[in-house]
């Protein structure tokens, strides 16, 4: 806000956005109130594109000759967690030979069964991910890394365990409120592309017959 010491429309202050100050940006973006000298933001600003502005701003009166006087404006954009989290690795595939993860039975606690990756188009703290394991088939049996989205068995695999497993990892960001993204995985332990295949077809027939059971209706003599 200016102050003009004069009286009546000598006192009168005009505000202007003085042109060429905003380089790369349009001034579309920003419009400023000629009454009050109020700055608005006419659309959105993607913090990926413009973190902070250099604007100048005129504040002439309505004297004759005017006086004017420039003064110079930081705008600085605070990042809004509007981008979701993207998962790279594992992608979701209808191919069953690319969309299971082997491990061998013998797998021992911290074999490294695969790995999560996942990106974030923010910038800063923003972009940390943290990973974790929301949902298993066999709880106990898997564990995944913080950071590293890692997916380490967390105990030997028992005879009682099923060979194929299911389970859930959440990425998640570092803001609040946080946003996030989960990925389903399967994993087959398997010592063979052969036994791999005939732990599959095993486990569709076991599908197979439980739906078929669920859909009769016994009658016993």
């Amino acid at each position: 806000m200016a102050y003009d010491p004069d009286y009546g429309e000598n006192a009168q202050v005009t505000y202007f956005l003085a042109k060429n100050t905003l380089p790369g940006l349009p001034l579309s973006y920003i419009s400023i109130n000629s009454n009050t000298g109020v700055l608005y933001a006419l659309r959105s600003f993607g913090y990926e594109q413009f973190q902070d502005m250099q604007l100048q701003v005129m504040a002439r009166d309505s004297g004759d000759p005017p006086l004017s006087i420039n003064v110079s404006l930081s705008l600085f954009v605070v990042d809004q967690n509007d981008n979701v989290t993207e998962v790279l690795y594992p992608t979701l595939s209808t191919d069953v030979s690319t969309g299971v993860e082997l491990a061998p039975r013998s797998a021992e606690l911290g074999t490294l069964v695969t790995k999560v990756v996942a990106v974030d188009n923010h910038s800063g703290q923003n972009t940390w991910l943290f990973y974790s394991l929301l949902k298993a088939s066999e709880p106990g049996l898997f564990a995944v890394g913080l950071h590293t989205g890692e997916v380490l068995t967390a105990r030997a695999l028992l005879d009682s365990d099923s060979l194929k497993q299911s389970l859930v990892v959440v990425v998640q960001d570092h803001r609040q409120p946080p946003l996030s993204a989960t990925v389903t995985l399967t994993v087959a332990f398997a010592d063979s592309i052969l036994d791999f295949r005939l732990i599959w077809a095993m486990s569709s027939l076991q599908l197979t017959l439980t739906l078929q059971t669920t859909r009769c209706t016994w009658w016993w003599p």
